[in-house]
């Protein structure tokens, strides 16, 4: 798998803005000690791994999300989740730790910014949260800091934690994939573009974009104030946390939820994957001509934006599945054939992300869709317990670390 460290926002935006200090007085990165690993907050620390891009990433604010910087994740178009790794601290990718994100959420601005002639302006926006359906890390997660704009501009320590590929400093490629620390410092960040602040002196490199800045509170604990997201040998630009990442963790937290609940309109923010959830409990007619049908409204996309993915999770409790028909509809009437009366011995049609994108490809996200249902012979009734529709409009992934 050929992975690149870096897109281009991260190391070319800055081009000409600060002078090179001297070495001397440069933070560098600088491995973190093994036996410190598992210690906060050096245990929050992931790699992240898309199909063609290498960067950092940590989990925080919940124990299924990860924060990491957007360009990551981004080229000309927005890539498939991506693999997040912990405990990473080795030579090579530990892919038995590998985890396949089930997606991120993003500010809607950051494509459009990172792709115009001002794309300074995309640092302002340049931060991800993912998510899976699982634990990211043993522990609890990183409390993240919503003053961290104005904690990074003071005169306190700050450390920078990751995993670069490349000292951009010196010029010296890092092997492996070992967790690196830049500092503490003590450097004041200023205003760069929006929340993106900047600051000299520090240097860190290609594949520590979308680690954690990391200043103290009160208790002298370490959390997470921001976002590493580019810079040139001996300065550094970071997305600072605001009041505004509440934006991001309000849109992933239904998502999370056992019992996931609808997707959540947070102000400015979009995901790669939206989930539509029914979780009323519907008794079918029995013997019935007449179908169910249980609707989802999909309002969530930009309009004319084409799916990439579509899955469904259901679960139908009966003593004999052999007489259900059910059909997913979407806009347009394109139509899924989930369930033909087969399995005439089997009992309840439990399905878990079942992938039945064939059936829509290139068709618009945003509609009515259907999920319909019939319960065809009489004898055996049937509930249907929950639905999740699940509507994907970014890439997807084609391979394993």
């Amino acid at each position: 798998m050929k992975i690149s460290t870096l897109r281009l926002l991260g190391l070319l935006l800055l081009a000409g803005n600060m002078p090179v200090a001297a070495k001397s007085k440069t933070a560098n990165p600088v491995k973190v000690p093994k036996f410190l690993t598992g210690e906060a907050p050096y245990r929050f620390n992931g790699v992240v791994l898309t199909d063609s891009v290498r960067g950092s990433g940590f989990c925080a604010w919940d124990s299924k999300t990860f924060f990491s910087a957007a360009h990551v994740v981004f080229g000309f178009t927005w890539e498939a989740p991506p693999y997040w790794v912990p405990k990473q601290n080795e030579e090579e990718i530990n892919a038995d730790r590998a985890i396949l994100s089930r997606g991120y959420y993003r500010w809607i601005e950051y494509g459009d910014l990172a792709l115009g002639l001002d794309s300074d302006d995309a640092f302002s926006k340049d931060v991800i949260v993912g998510y899976a359906f699982q634990n990211l890390i043993k522990g609890k997660p990183a409390r993240i800091n919503v003053n961290g704009e104005q904690d990074l501009r003071k005169k306190a320590p700050s450390l920078i934690t990751g995993y670069p590929a490349e000292n951009a400093y010196l010029d010296e490629d890092i092997d492996g994939y070992f967790l690196h620390k830049t500092g503490p410092t003590v450097t004041p960040y200023r205003s760069y573009a929006g929340k993106a602040l900047l600051t000299t002196l520090i240097t860190t490199g290609p594949g520590n974009s979308g680690g954690p800045i990391w200043t103290k509170n009160k208790k002298g604990q370490w959390i997470a104030s921001g976002v590493l997201t580019g810079g040139l040998p001996s300065e550094t630009v970071v997305y600072a946390f605001s009041k505004d990442v509440n934006s991001l963790t309000r849109a992933v937290a239904p998502v999370i939820k056992k019992k996931q609940g609808a997707p959540i309109a947070a102000n400015g923010v979009t995901g790669s994957s939206l989930f539509f959830p029914h979780n009323k409990q519907i008794k079918l007619p029995d013997g019935a001509e007449k179908w169910t049908s249980v609707r989802f409204g999909v309002d969530k996309f930009d309009t004319g934006t084409l799916i990439s993915k579509v899955r469904l999770s259901l679960d139908i409790r009966t003593k004999h599945r052999g007489d259900l028909q059910v059909v997913l509809e979407g806009p347009g009437g394109y139509q899924a054939l989930i369930h033909n009366e087969g399995d005439a011995d089997a009992d309840n049609l439990i399905l878990a992300d079942a992938d039945l994108s064939a059936s829509f490809t290139d068709i618009e996200a945003n509609g009515y869709w259907y999920l319909r249902i019939r319960d065809r012979l009489k004898g055996d009734p049937a509930v249907l317990k929950s639905a999740v529709l699940e509507i994907s409009t970014d890439g997807e992934s084609t391979i394993a670390p």
